[in-house]
């Protein structure tokens, strides 16, 4: 594993810049969107739907750029591979996003294990209840990108909540997180190694069929 870092390490950390700076992106989009005042919209909850918008936008985005990184990739490794300089690992990107994503997944765990430890009704151990609060800041705060989805669709359906905030989030989202960016790049990766284009491909399913011309 150790030999497999070493050798991956410009590309796990290609993945970690992508996430920092999309990161501030999304911060200054979410907040941006937070700022709007819901008496423009009455009870539409105009904020939440802001949010959520913006958050898509910049989660689409986040997994473009991580899609034509490891793509180019894959396709630079199955030049290798034809020319025989390379053995074939169709999994590379899986390994190398999973590396990548160790500090969100870690998160994801300490939130649902340490959440229900420090709830109350439960046990209510104040070092858990810590752990978990604190795991959930830095998680949603290093995955920007996603804190207008969480906090707009958590708002949305908990109305009467008041206003929600991180602590209002379910646990289980915390675990979900980073599975986008890593079923994105395995994907990626797949496509390149077999030089497929997965976009094309999705445009295809949306164009009409040529009909025959008729004499």
């Amino acid at each position: 594993m150790l030999d497999f870092v070493k050798k991956n390490a410009h590309f796990i950390w290609r993945l970690i810049l992508n996430q920092i700076g999309l990161t501030l992106f999304g911060l200054m989009t979410a907040m941006s969107a937070a700022a709007i005042d819901n008496t423009l919209a009455g009870e539409g909850n105009i904020q939440y739907t802001c949010m959520i918008w913006v958050s898509v936008f910049a989660i689409i985005f986040y997994m473009f750029i991580d899609y034509a990184a490891i793509k180019e990739e894959g396709q630079k490794d199955k030049i290798r591979i034809d020319a025989g300089r390379l053995e074939r690992d169709r999994w590379r990107g899986l390994k190398i996003v999973l590396i990548a994503s160790i500090p969100n997944l870690v998160l994801g765990l300490l939130v649902n294990v340490c959440g229900p430890l420090g709830a109350d009704p439960g046990p209510a151990l104040e070092w858990a209840g810590a752990i978990a609060g604190t795991s959930k800041v830095i998680g949603i705060v290093i995955q920007a990108m996603y804190w207008g989805v969480l906090i707009g669709l958590t708002g949305t359906f908990s109305p009467g909540a008041g206003v929600t905030t991180i602590a209002d989030v379910p646990n289980f989202c915390y675990a979900l997180i980073p599975l986008p960016a890593i079923i994105c790049v395995t994907l990626a990766y797949i496509a390149g190694l077999h030089d497929i284009s997965l976009i094309r491909k999705i445009k295809g399913l949306f164009k009409p069929e040529p009909t025959a011309n008729k004499k």
